[in-house]
């Protein structure tokens, strides 16, 4: 004998399917939906900068759309171990003069859980306060939780401004 209920005056017994449940309960939006965030997501991640190696780093012409900060040098980094944090990125001077190996860029988000890291110019290392994790000027873990260093980022000086990308 097989149970049956009533749904959006449709009748469910033991015998339907899964699809025809849900198609009972929803006139199949609920399916809809999930096709559409499935195929959302999977155009997502292929454009994603991480899946499409459009790092951007073998390109000589950036467009203002691979720069992720620009910073004025007349007015800031001046002091070695001056940094900034803003959009997304971190970045240090660790030595003097206008040139890019004078300074190192990572991404600010902490690849253990995405928070915001922070820099501690009295031991020129990053921290993450959300769950402790350390990493030195090169962008190396010191301290976990985090098991891999901070996204490197690629600095260029153009004139009196530097660029990360």
């Amino acid at each position: 004998m097989g149970i049956s209920r009533t749904f959006n005056s449709k009748v469910c017994s033991a015998d339907m399917d899964r699809k025809e449940f849900i198609n009972s309960l929803t006139g199949g939006l609920t399916l809809t939906c999930i096709s559409c965030m499935m195929q959302a997501c999977s155009k997502e991640e292929a454009n994603s900068p991480s899946n499409n190696n459009n790092n951007n780093n073998n390109n000589p012409n950036p467009t203002p759309s691979d720069i992720l900060l620009t910073v004025n040098l007349n007015s800031q980094l001046l002091a070695i171990n001056d940094f900034i944090i803003d959009k997304g990125v971190a970045v240090v001077r660790v030595a003097t003069g206008n040139v890019a190996a004078s300074f190192v860029a990572f991404s600010s988000a902490c690849p253990h859980a995405g928070a915001t890291i922070s820099f501690v110019k009295a031991s020129s290392s990053f921290n993450c306060s959300a769950h402790g994790s350390n990493f030195s000027i090169d962008g190396a873990v010191t301290t976990g939780p985090a098991t891999s260093g901070l996204q490197k980022k690629t600095v260029e000086i153009v004139g009196t401004n530097l660029n990360v990308k």
